[in-house]
C-alpha cells in the first residue's frame, strides 16, 4: 500500500507540471486555435531568464553582466520566477505581433503550425548558444530538504509538490475567472471560433491574439521554473515534457483549462502506474501515456472536456 501511494504521490508532482504546460497549449489554442509546439522552448528560454535573475554575476552563467544593473539583484526566487513571467509575456506578445500576425492572416493553419515547428528550432538554438548545453541547479521555491514533507500511509508527499499544485490551482481559478467573467475571456471565445465574425462583431482580433500570446508564455516560463525546482535545468528539459503536456491537453480537451488539469493527472499518473505494475522499463512509460489517450479519443474525440466542433451543411 505504502508503494501504491508513493507512486500516486510521485505521479502528483509529474501531473503538475505537465498540467501547467498543457494549460499554456490551452491558452494559445482558445486564442487563436493554434497548436503552439514551440511553448516547452519558449519556456525553457524564459526559464533560463528566471536562473539568470536570482544568481549572483558568475562568468559561468551569460546574461548576469545585464541583471545586475537590476535593483538588489540577484532576486530572490520567487521575484525571478515573477520576472521571468513577465518578461516571457512581453516575449510572447511580441512573437505573435511580428511573427504569427501577418502568417495567420495570409496563410493557412498548417503553414502557422509549421512556423511555430521553425521558432521551437530557432529557440533552442539560441538557448543552447548563450548558455550551453550542461546541465544547471535552479534554486528552490518551496522547501526541499529531507524533512520536507507529510507522511501519509508510510509514504512521502513532498513540500515541494503541494507547493506546485497550490501554485497551479492559483493559475487555474485566475485564468477561469478571465475566461468566464471578462470581456477578454469572451473575445478568445470568439476569435476561436470565427476569426472573420470575430472582427465584423467588432472584436479586436490583434489584441486578442497578443494577449493570448502573452499569457501561454507567462504560463510557460512558471511551468519551467517549477520544473527546474527540481530537475536540471537544460536546453531540451521541457522539450522532453511538452511530448507529455500536449497528450494532457488533447486528453482534456484543447480549449479546456480544466481538462489540462485532469489530463495532466490522467497522463502522469498512467506514466507512474502502469510501467511499474506491468515490469515495462522507465523508457517505455509514454506508451501508457498514448495509449490512455487513444482510448479516451476514440470514445471523445474532443477529449474530456472539449468543445465538439459543430458545422452547419
Amino acid at each position: 500500500m505504502a508503494l501504491l501511494l508513493q507512486r500516486i504521490f510521485d505521479g502528483l508532482f509529474n501531473g503538475a507540471i505537465y498540467a501547467s504546460l498543457a494549460l499554456a497549449l490551452v491558452t494559445i489554442y482558445r486564442s487563436t486555435g493554434l497548436v503552439n509546439f514551440a511553448q516547452g522552448e519558449l519556456a525553457t528560454f524564459c526559464g533560463y531568464i528566471a536562473l539568470v535573475l536570482a544568481t549572483p554575476v558568475s562568468p559561468g552563467l551569460a546574461g548576469g553582466d545585464w541583471a545586475s544593473w537590476l535593483p538588489g539583484h540577484p532576486w530572490p526566487t520567487p521575484l525571478a520566477v515573477l520576472g521571468a513571467i513577465l518578461i516571457g509575456m512581453c516575449l510572447g506578445a511580441l512573437i505573435e505581433r511580428f511573427v504569427f500576425r501577418d502568417v495567420g492572416a495570409r496563410s493557412s493553419e498548417l503553414a502557422a503550425v509549421n512556423l511555430t515547428i521553425g521558432l521551437l528550432i530557432l529557440l533552442s538554438g539560441i538557448t543552447t548558444q548563450v548558455w550551453g548545453t550542461n546541465g544547471r541547479r535552479f534554486p528552490e521555491l518551496f522547501p526541499a530538504g529531507p524533512d520536507d514533507f507529510v507522511g501519509v500511509g508510510g509514504a512521502r508527499l513532498r513540500f515541494t509538490t503541494l507547493g506546485v499544485w497550490a501554485t497551479l490551482l492559483v493559475v487555474l481559478a485566475l485564468l477561469n475567472l478571465i475566461m468566464r467573467k471578462t470581456k477578454i475571456g469572451l473575445a478568445f471565445r470568439a476569435v476561436t471560433s470565427d476569426r472573420q465574425s470575430a472582427a465584423l462583431a467588432g472584436v479586436p482580433v490583434g489584441p486578442t491574439l497578443m494577449t493570448g500570446w502573452a499569457v501561454a508564455a507567462g504560463l510557460g516560463a512558471l511551468a519551467a521554473s517549477l520544473v527546474a525546482t527540481v530537475v536540471i535545468l537544460e536546453p531540451f528539459t521541457m522539450l522532453k515534457l511538452l511530448i507529455y503536456a500536449l497528450a494532457a491537453a488533447t486528453l482534456g480537451g484543447l480549449d479546456s483549462p480544466k481538462g489540462a488539469i485532469i489530463g495532466g493527472l490522467v497522463v502522469a499518473q498512467a506514466q507512474t502506474l502502469v510501467p511499474g505494475y506491468l515490469g515495462l522499463p522507465s523508457e517505455l512509460a509514454v506508451v501508457a501515456a498514448v495509449v490512455v489517450l487513444i482510448i479516451v479519443l476514440f470514445v471523445r474525440p474532443a477529449g474530456l472536456y472539449g468543445t465538439k466542433r459543430v458545422e452547419r451543411v
